[in-house]
């Protein structure tokens, strides 16, 4: 048991790990194109106005990828740039958990990024990147949009213990209670890669209903306002089965839209590959990727528990 705990935390801070690959450098053909879910090319300009459009905007992002986070700085710059059609609502964070509401409340629009650190009480070691995402928070911020989505490390640690009784009769994890076979089966598959397959499925359950309950969380962060944009991991905002499921199943009319942030591979430019493994979305992203990682090498080659 404490060796399967042992990894829930780097579940939620790490990509998903069997996912790594030897990926390009930046000349690939296709960094800096989008396209849009017919594989067909799109323009920065037409893709910004779209964000703007929509009421709920979902991006995708690879934690680790510098240039993930300076575009998602600049699709919250669009986003609020005026005049707009529809109300922009909030940016939510993955990154940001509900231990960090109280400290956001006293934040001003023109607090520096070392004030908000500091107030945020950001740690200074582990967890998430502050220089990486802090550019993004005080861009958010700037417009009074800054709001966090995740679920606290407190609220995890009930959740890897009691499962789906931490949800009953309580709206914000309504969506995570008893979701549908193939939306659990595709994650359990998604977390026994991430673990390595050193773990057998059964014992990953715990990890399953973390997974949901941050989808359903972030989603009801957006669903709390009348527009709102989130910045997550790629999974997270895959419209089959991370949180962009969720707010629909809150808000069935919901005004949504999906954009991917996807790393190129190197020798690879069949752009409906790419749209495969991303999932269902609206806009799909492509960039430089970042140094390829096995984080699964020290422990390839060991029996699932």
């Amino acid at each position: 048991m404490r060796a399967i705990f042992s990894l829930m935390f780097c579940f939620a801070f790490l990509p998903f790990a069997a996912q790594a690959q030897n990926l390009s450098p930046v000349q690939h053909p296709l960094s800096g194109k989008i396209v849009n879910a017919q594989a067909a090319y799109v323009t920065e300009q037409r893709a910004f106005d779209l964000v703007r459009q929509y009421r709920y905007v979902f991006v995708g992002e690879k934690h680790d990828n510098p240039t993930h986070h300076q575009l998602e700085q600049r699709l919250i710059q669009e986003r609020f740039k005026a005049p707009t059609q529809v109300p922009q609502g909030r940016v939510v964070f993955e990154m940001l958990d509900s231990s960090h509401e109280a400290a956001i409340a006293q934040l001003q629009p023109t607090d520096t990024l070392e004030h908000m650190k500091s107030t945020l009480n950001w740690p200074t070691k582990g967890g998430w990147d502050w220089a990486a995402y802090s550019p993004s928070f005080q861009e958010a911020l700037k417009n009074s949009a800054l709001a966090a989505g995740n679920i606290d490390r407190q609220f995890i640690t009930s959740v890897y213990k009691n499962g789906e009784k931490n949800f009953v009769d309580v709206p914000r994890f309504s969506t995570a209670i008893n979701p549908p076979e193939a939306l659990k089966n595709y994650l359990l598959d998604q977390i026994f890669a991430s673990h390595c397959g050193m773990q057998s499925r059964e014992t990953l359950m715990p990890m399953l209903h973390i997974q949901l309950a941050k989808d359903a969380s972030m989603a009801s962060a957006m669903a709390a306002t009348p527009a709102a944009m989130l910045i997550a991991g790629g999974e997270h905002v895959r419209a089959e089965t991370g949180a962009p499921w969720h707010l629909r199943k809150k808000q069935p009319s919901a005004e949504v839209m999906v954009l991917q942030i996807v790393e190129v591979q190197a020798g690879n430019v069949d752009v409906a590959s790419y749209i495969k493994k991303a999932g269902v979305a609206d806009l799909y992203w492509f960039t430089e990727a970042t140094e390829a990682k096995d984080y699964c090498a020290g422990v390839k080659g060991k029996a699932a528990q």
